[in-house]
């Protein structure tokens, strides 16, 4: 798959997908805590909890295609496959073990495709992106975009997104709180420290 067929616009278009619907059920409260923790666990360096290093380590290259390093970080750099990690014991629990039998299915046909390859971090970028554009329309593939699209864009000050990177590929000066106030009449007097009395 070309770089001009795998761009970023692309991966941040909707999913779809059993795992994006239930990502979207799902209330931002627990969203919130699982990237808080997911954090934590990134910052901390700890292993992961809930999936393993060799899943991880497929979760990290794939993640790594769907948002490249270019000029710019991308979902290596975010950090994605924490949360990944921590949905999966989490808000996300039920899906873990039908995720990991569709990751095994996503594999199953690359020694067949790339000799010499039994995995997907096995390959290079070109024939890692070849691979992805065979499998696009499967619902793993859907629920790994989605993932990894929670993984980075997510609010930095509660995990998923180290270093702000989701906002800096997205243009924006830093999170909605960051934003000079007035936002409108309702919250006018807010930067000015008026009080309405109460």
């Amino acid at each position: 798959m070309g770089s001009d067929f795998l761009t970023r616009r692309l991966f941040m278009q909707g999913s779809g997908t059993a795992l994006g619907g239930a990502l979207a059920r799902a209330r931002l409260p627990a969203f919130i805590a699982v990237s808080q923790a997911a954090c934590t666990a990134k910052n901390a360096s700890n292993h992961f909890k809930n999936i393993t290093n060799a899943e991880a380590r497929e979760i990290i290259a794939i993640a790594a295609r769907i948002l490249p390093t270019t000029n710019t970080p991308g979902a290596t750099e975010a950090g994605a496959v924490y949360f990944f990690d921590e949905a999966f014991g989490t808000i996300f629990s039920e899906m873990a073990v039908p995720a990991r039998l569709m990751l095994s299915e996503f594999q199953k046909n690359i020694p067949n495709i790339f000799p010499g390859a039994q995995v997907f971090s096995d390959l290079n970028e070109l024939e890692q992106d070849t691979y992805l554009q065979s499998v696009e329309e499967t619902p793993f593939f859907q629920g790994a975009r989605f993932m990894t699209l929670a993984g980075v864009f997510g609010m930095a000050k509660y995990g998923g997104n180290h270093n702000n990177v989701g906002w800096q590929l997205a243009g924006m000066p830093g999170p909605p709180q960051a934003w000079a106030h007035p936002f409108g009449d309702y919250d006018a007097a807010y930067e000015s420290g008026e009080t309405d009395g109460t």
